[in-house]
């Protein structure tokens, strides 16, 4: 009975409504929150989101990604945070290179992550022009208190204003619109959201200059008021242009059977239902496919629709698995992001072993850094659509892996374009995660789901900055404060090793990742030890077992007879057998895989009709 109830959870959605109790302590009203990640507009709500900016122009599907880009542009502004660490340190303790200020970026992307984590079933639940005014509100009022501490000199509340309350701002506007974008482009997910995210790299590659010009004319304080001030008048302007797609444009779930198991399927005057899918099997009428016994089993008068929730997703072991992989990809680049001026000067250029000015000035390499960091995020987020969300990630992890064994070697030659060019390789890379993972998600829990598990996966990106950062500079101070010079390599080769093994960690990670429903779902042969899908292909391990005759040393005798020690030859040959074991591989085709999985949702769809007909 337990089997049959969870197999009818994977065919239907089954909603339990009960009488709620008087009094509800804390943790049930977590659940409730956490219970709820769904979108339900009114009518008149539905209405109203067919035009925008102030109801003047009627809404269209690709306005969504220029406003996306636009606002994350804006966001992306605390990525040349770098930039003020020196004028910050030296207003406040007159030493560029003591002050504290690299520690406001660590703060304000450890509470990015866990800001969306917080409140990412809010932002589900809410319309993207509501949490994304909330979002830029709460980024300008840090962009004012950041100013009203510099204007006093408290590293505190520097602290409070940039790091705590605009964090909380940008992790709140970051989700929503990247979640936004992202849901208007069911069959390119990974396109959309790389073009949206491709804005933050975008900042950071346009406001690196833009803070150095306002350093050059106005004070410190006056600098985060202008930044305040221009970040709020583009993000109000194109959160004008941001609204969610018509109910029906997205699946609500998961189909077990994809277009790609259908080669032939064809969509002529199908009609779309409130799921995206069709109605009384209409998409398969006059393909062909309607007339095939095992199509018919397996798809019923509709393809069979996963629901997962919240919590089912959270608690799955492929999320910590993704959730792993993506922080192994983002702490070499992040270290790099908020400490590569100091990197540049001390290794390469004023503060080196030979003095002398680097071949790049360092915010024109944060500036290039940046353009790199945005170029990845939109060409590793289309070729996740291509070749696979699993695959492309898995590329990437082993192409930090190759930076990180060469970066050693680069810094102690002292080849200043061969450590840039690691770099850039790199923060395409770092790129390229973020602009992947909302696709990600999204394709392996469903998209009601896409805001919430985004905003708990980027507590990760939060992890990364503080402890990432921490431990990088906590091994920098360990060195020179026993002595060692901050040109030596040594110090940074340790940090590239732990790196290192992070990354490994990952990528050993990513590789048993059940990225999609098939993977999840796919039958498993009773001696199976291990399986997982490396770059398309299903790899698993047996451990067979089985019996073999052994040779028997003497045949009965008439004095086995006399005695009556005989014993019937079938007992004799199973007393004879010998056990043995064996291990093997096997790399599943296309083809075999494929027939596995339909003999499997043949017998799901059987065991589903018992179920609704048990009479049968």
């Amino acid at each position: 009975m337990r089997q049959a109830a969870q197999d009818s959870m994977l065919f239907s959605r089954i909603s339990l409504q009960g009488n709620a109790p008087t009094a509800r302590g804390f943790k049930d009203m977590l659940l409730e929150y956490y219970s709820h990640t769904e979108y339900r507009p009114s009518r008149a709500q539905i209405e109203k989101d067919r035009f925008v900016f102030f109801g003047l122009l009627p809404c269209r599907q690709w306005m969504a990604i220029p406003a996306g880009i636009l606002i994350q542009f804006c966001y992306g502004s605390v990525y040349a945070w770098s930039i003020f660490n020196a004028p910050i340190n030296r207003l406040l303790t007159n030493n560029s290179d003591q002050g504290g200020a690299e520690i406001t970026f660590y703060i304000a992307l450890g509470v990015l992550g866990f800001t969306g984590a917080l409140f990412g079933p809010w932002i589900e639940c809410s319309h993207p022009q509501k949490s994304g005014m909330v979002g830029l509100v709460i980024f300008f009022l840090g962009h004012l208190t950041a100013a009203l501490a510099l204007q006093v000199r408290m590293i505190s509340l520097l602290y409070f204003g940039y790091g705590f309350v605009a964090g909380v701002g940008l992790g709140i506007g970051y989700v929503s619109t990247i979640d936004a974008v992202s849901k208007w482009w069911p069959k390119a997910r990974g396109t959309a959201a790389g073009c949206a995210v491709m804005g933050f790299g975008g900042g950071s590659l346009a406001f690196s200059a833009i803070n150095e010009e306002l350093l050059e004319n106005v004070s410190l304080p006056v600098t985060f008021l202008v930044l305040g001030s221009i970040n709020l008048i583009i993000m109000f302007t194109c959160i004008q242009f941001i609204c969610p797609p018509p109910p029906g444009h997205n699946l609500d779930g998961i189909p077990m059977v994809d277009e790609t198991d259908l080669p032939h399927l064809k969509r002529p005057g199908a009609r779309a239902g409130a799921d995206g899918g069709s109605k009384g099997g209409s998409e398969l009428a006059g393909t062909g496919i309607d007339k095939n016994p095992r199509y018919l089993a397996i798809l019923g008068s509709e393809r069979p629709i996963i629901y997962i929730s919240l919590a089912e997703a959270l608690r799955s072991r492929d999320f910590w698995l993704l959730y792993m992989s993506f922080l192994a990809n983002i702490v070499f680049c992040l270290v790099i992001l908020s400490n590569l001026p100091k990197i540049i000067n001390r290794l390469f250029g004023m503060g080196s072993r030979d003095p002398q000015e680097p071949p790049l000035p360092a915010y024109l390499a944060v500036s290039i850094e940046g353009g790199f960091n945005m170029a990845g995020r939109v060409l590793v987020g289309l070729l996740s659509d291509i070749v696979g969300r699993k695959t492309t990630f898995l590329v990437i992890l082993l192409t930090q892996v190759g930076v990180l064994v060469c970066m050693p070697f680069v810094i102690q030659s002292e080849n200043f374009w061969g450590f840039m060019t690691l770099v850039w390789t790199a923060t395409v890379c770092y790129g390229g995660g973020f602009g992947m993972i909302p696709a990600f998600i999204a394709d392996m829990f469903g998209i009601n789901n896409t805001s919430s598990c985004h905003g708990v996966i980027l507590t990760a990106w939060s992890l990364a900055s503080i402890c990432g950062g921490l431990a990088f500079t906590g091994v920098i101070n360990h060195y020179i404060d026993n002595g060692s010079m901050p040109y030596e390599t040594k110090m940074y080769t340790v940090n590239f090793v732990w790196m290192l093994i992070l990354v490994i960690v990952g990528f050993v990670c990513c590789l048993f990742v059940r990225s999609s429903i098939r993977d999840r779902l796919f039958p498993a042969p009773p001696d199976q030890v291990l399986r997982l899908r490396v770059f398309g292909r299903v790899f698993r391990v047996l451990y067979s077992v089985w019996h073999e005759n052994a040779p028997q040393q003497q045949s009965s005798s008439a004095s086995d007879y006399a005695t009556g020690c005989h014993t019937d030859n079938s007992a004799n040959i199973l007393n004879n057998r010998v056990r043995k074991r064996h291990l093997r591989c096997e790399l599943l085709t296309k083809e075999q895989e494929q027939v596995e999985w339909e003999e499997y949702l043949v017998l799901r769809a059987v065991q589903h009709r018992l179920m609704k007909e048990p009479d049968v």
